[in-house]
């Protein structure tokens, strides 16, 4: 009996002890006076900062594709808008009296990309000049990273006007991209389209009144059928969801008659949308529409509306 007394108080001291809350008194509110004794004062951490946005925002500069990568299984929709009026032809008042080229009529083109992996995309693009259409595929062989300075994508096509059945056009493109921090991203994209200006072509295209200048300024390639260009372009961001674009693309072989198209831009992201203005010379929207180049003395207005899902 004697040793029954002497061990409860030694375990209850023990157990005491070792977990003093398990005995402190409770508010009455389930918490006890241990948990709703004040705390030292300990400095907030700071949020976590957000990663910056890169440069690259878009699938393609106004007619030049980019290497932005596609996730895999997911979409990407673009719609291409060229306004037919030349804004450097006529008076003030002759182009105030048009809305200057917006109540003229228009080159429209609707395209949709989907990404069968994180790296290959394949997509459609169908241009209402001359109701040309086109499929491509995309593989997306490098993304810049911090030990690889470049991003490299190479591009695969075939267009042909009246739905793929005149005169269908194959071409091979390769995009070289590097972006200098998050605020500008350079491109070069050196492309070969075969058979880029046959006799029906050429119809098509002066059709168009475009300068193409004098008979006496042609020479042996105007009949070339063959054209090798390089794009050249950039995306500098002047804000975080605003950027200009620019871009050109020299002939270097084959067709070179009439001006290297050109065009600039300016545009705002917003939800997964990017909303460009543009100007060019030109309403090409295609490799074989780049190819056939563009005119040195017009511009048009155009926008361009695309968005990922």
């Amino acid at each position: 009996m004697l040793r029954v007394r002497l061990v409860v108080p030694l375990l209850a001291g023990a157990l005491f002890a070792v977990a003093p809350g398990a005995f402190a008194q409770s508010d009455g509110g389930g918490t006890t006076a241990a948990a709703t004794a004040p705390a030292a004062d300990v400095p907030a951490a700071d949020p976590p900062a957000e990663p910056a946005k890169p440069a690259e925002i878009d699938q393609t500069l106004i007619a030049l594709s980019t290497t932005q990568p596609l996730k895999a299984h997911k979409g990407y929709f673009r719609l291409t808008h060229r306004f037919a009026r030349n804004l450097g032809q006529g008076s003030f008042g002759s182009l105030a009296a048009d809305f200057f080229s917006l109540d003229n009529g228009a080159v429209m083109g609707l395209e949709y990309r989907y990404g069968l992996t994180s790296t290959i995309q394949a997509g459609v693009h169908r241009s209402t000049l001359g109701k040309t259409l086109e499929t491509f595929g995309r593989w997306d062989a490098l993304r810049q990273s911090d030990h690889v300075p470049l991003g490299v994508s190479a591009t695969v096509s075939i267009e042909g006007q009246n739905n793929l059945r005149l005169d269908p056009q194959p071409g091979v493109a390769l995009t070289v991209s590097h972006a200098q921090g998050t605020r500008l991203v350079l491109y070069a994209s050196p492309a070969f389209v075969h058979n880029s200006h046959t006799g029906t072509l050429r119809l098509l295209h002066e059709g168009h009144s475009h300068d193409l200048g004098s008979a006496e300024d042609e020479d042996e390639s105007s009949t070339a059928v063959d054209t090798v260009f390089v794009g050249l372009g950039a995306r500098a961001r002047l804000r975080e969801t605003v950027s200009v674009v620019f871009e050109t693309s020299p002939r270097l072989w084959g067709y070179t008659p009439a001006s290297a198209t050109w065009g600039v831009g300016i545009e705002k992201m917003t939800r997964g949308h990017v909303l460009q203005l543009n100007f060019g010379n030109n309403f090409g929207t295609t490799p074989g529409m780049i190819a056939r180049g563009g005119a040195s003395s017009e511009v048009y207005l155009g926008f361009n509306l695309s968005r990922r899902f």
